[in-house]
């Protein structure tokens, strides 16, 4: 009586089997039909991030790559090498300070500015500055931070000046100095 009873769920567990695998085949082929795939050469106007500049160049503009190492050397940049950081970020070192230049496609100029960005033209081009980490009354801060940011046909070059208050020496007068350096370096920019 055991013995046929497992014969009868084995037989059982067979059938399932097959219609199960017969319920969930894919279909058969029907026909020859042709799928056409179609490209343009227009570029691509969405991206994961927002808002979109339409661009058709990725890299328009390498600061590692396209200003001369002489050029900083002569103007003080040149404390340890160049550093490329993510994306197109470049980092400079002039020993109390350090400068990064990144040109952004992704996100417009009017997009990247604070309420309290002062916007001004750097040698006949649209620029602004802020404070990304201002100085308080107690100075508690390690690090303070300010930017030059660019309008370009491309998006947007940002330049930020970063230092520290315990170890920079002598300290360093943020927006003054970032805008003494975006004048020097705007011969090697690309806009």
């Amino acid at each position: 009586m055991f013995a046929r009873m497992r014969l009868i769920g084995a037989f059982a567990a067979l059938l399932t089997a097959i219609v199960v695998g017969v319920q969930s085949a894919p279909p058969a082929p029907t026909g020859a039909r042709t799928v056409d795939l179609r490209s343009t050469a227009a570029p691509m106007e969405t991206t994961m991030k927002s808002p979109i500049v339409a661009t058709t160049d990725p890299s328009p503009f390498d600061p590692c790559r396209d200003i001369p190492f002489d050029a900083l050397q002569r103007l003080g940049l040149a404390f340890t090498p160049p550093e490329p950081q993510d994306g197109l970020r470049c980092q400079f070192d002039a020993g109390n300070y350090q400068l990064a230049v990144e040109p952004i496609i992704w996100r417009t100029y009017e997009k990247s500015l604070p309420p309290d960005a002062l916007e001004t033209t750097i040698q006949g081009h649209r620029a602004a500055t802020y404070w990304v980490l201002k100085p308080t009354y107690h100075n508690s801060y390690w690090f303070f931070s300010c930017m030059v940011a660019f309008k370009t046909s491309y998006g947007v070059l940002q330049q930020a000046l970063f230092y520290s208050t315990v170890y920079s020496n002598p300290e360093v007068d943020c927006p003054s100095t970032n805008l003494q350096r975006a004048n020097d370096l705007m011969p090697y920019y690309k806009f």
